[in-house]
């Protein structure tokens, strides 16, 4: 049995945003896809930054940018991280989601609280947590 990874958990079909999009835009897609946090990347699809639920709701009528809203310091992990590091950070540092990216900043998925509550559901009902439940 492995330890589990971020890998194991992350999803990988993220919705992400460009810079010079309307922070509008990421209203839109939070409000529909049920987001919390989006992250930002280049054309190269590098992670430059992440906009999150409550970065909108203090700028929405303002007609500001996403790059004027996003955190552009982001905290991130790797595929390999494990699942338990990347839990006691977001737990230290009160944040909620973790962007995963390779060694050239690549935005490969994101690992969240709500994939932990998961995690624990499938614990607590006797599940197999080793199993991937990587969600598309």
């Amino acid at each position: 049995m492995h330890a589990l990874t971020v890998g194991d958990m992350m999803t990988t079909q993220v919705r992400t945003l460009r810079e010079d999009e309307s922070i509008n835009e990421a209203d839109w897609d939070m409000l529909v896809g049920g987001f919390r946090h989006i992250p930002v990347v280049d054309r190269e699809h590098r992670l430059v930054g992440l906009v999150s639920d409550r970065d909108v709701r203090h700028r929405i009528n303002a007609g500001h940018s996403v790059a004027s809203t996003m955190t552009r310091e982001v905290h991130t992990v790797l595929r390999t991280t494990s699942a338990i590091e990347a839990l006691e950070y977001l737990l230290m540092a009160k944040q909620s989601a973790l962007p995963v990216i390779d060694d050239s900043r690549t935005l490969i998925g994101i690992v969240t609280t709500t994939d932990f509550l998961e995690l624990a559901r499938r614990a607590l009902a006797g599940l197999d947590v080793h199993k991937p439940h990587v969600r598309g």
